[in-house]
């Protein structure tokens, strides 16, 4: 294991080190090896898109199939080469619509929970944000990676442009009530799955019951932060756009569960606009809870 990552650690500083006219031309390589050489996932992704996607063709799936895996090769260049940039350099790859929302909540004072799902590239996304909003103190809530070179790799390339910028997850609710009298935006992906054992939520996602974790409503509650919803795309290769919707100012005010519930259903219009955008290669549905077949008909 630590022989392959260390050909793996050196083929990134190698990466990092090449011309940005380069990299694109070493993602096309790459997506030939995920796409025909090792079939990286290929049955988890095809499966996911079918189940999701009933109403579309084998030759449609197939389409949004070819993007992913360009989409992903892209991706994986892309955050290989973070070492390579200069903060500026992050700052510029991102543009912003309804940017007014997030002025707005600076102006008031108020510190806000900014949700996501694993759409764009999301690794920049929190670099993206510290940069364009600095008046915020800007923080992500991480799930640790279970290979520990891996995950040390990954969290040193998170905190490139700002050292403080993690949150382990198990310590979210102590390290955001320690910072409640900081201007703070806290980014959470949060459709992430919860492990089997932690399923207290599920809904209905793609017309399929999914479990999602709802900590972060429980903190906006507490601490009355305002939640925001941002979809992240790419516009062109290396650059992505942020969309920002507002779920709720007033937290206290929402029912239970209908922040998340807004979050599922804004993630899901997310994917929905752009299918090849969102992690399909990953098993969401594994710790799904059995349901009856006639009660998905029914919902469909």
């Amino acid at each position: 294991m630590r022989i392959g990552f260390r050909i793996f650690s050196g083929f990134a500083w190698l990466v990092s080190k090449l011309p940005d006219t380069m990299l694109y031309g070493l993602s096309g390589f790459l997506y030939f090896l995920l796409r025909y050489v090792s079939g990286y996932r290929n049955k988890i992704i095809r499966e996911n898109l079918t189940k999701c996607f009933p109403e579309f063709s084998q030759k449609k799936i197939n389409a949004i199939i070819t993007e992913y895996y360009q989409h992903m090769a892209d991706l994986i260049i892309e955050v290989m080469k973070t070492p390579g940039f200069s903060a500026d350099q992050i700052k510029n790859r991102f543009s912003f619509k309804n940017a007014e929302l997030i002025y707005k909540l600076q102006e008031s004072g108020r510190s806000f929970i900014l949700l996501t799902g694993h759409l764009g590239n999301w690794e920049w996304l929190g670099p993206g944000m510290q940069l364009n909003f600095p008046a915020f103190s800007g923080y992500a809530v991480v799930k640790p990676i279970k290979n520990p070179d891996f995950h040390k790799y990954m969290s040193d390339l998170r905190r490139i442009h700002k050292s403080d910028s993690l949150i382990p997850y198990k310590q979210t609710l102590r390290f955001m009530i320690r910072n409640k009298d900081k201007l703070t935006l806290t980014l959470f992906a949060a459709d992430q799955t919860p492990h089997k054992g932690g399923i207290k939520f599920n809904a209905y996602f793609f017309n399929r019951l999914t479990p999602f974790f709802t900590g972060f409503e429980s903190i906006a509650r507490m601490l009355d932060e305002a939640v925001v919803f941002a979809d992240v795309y790419r516009t062109r290769r290396g650059h992505y756009e942020v969309e920002f919707r507002l779920i709720t100012d007033t937290p206290k005010s929402i029912a239970e569960n209908e922040i998340t519930l807004e979050f599922i259903r804004l993630l899901e219009e997310a994917i929905r606009k752009r299918p090849y955008n969102w992690l399909w290669s990953h098993r969401r549905w594994k710790h799904a809870p059995k349901v009856d077949q006639q009660e998905n008909q029914d919902r469909a």
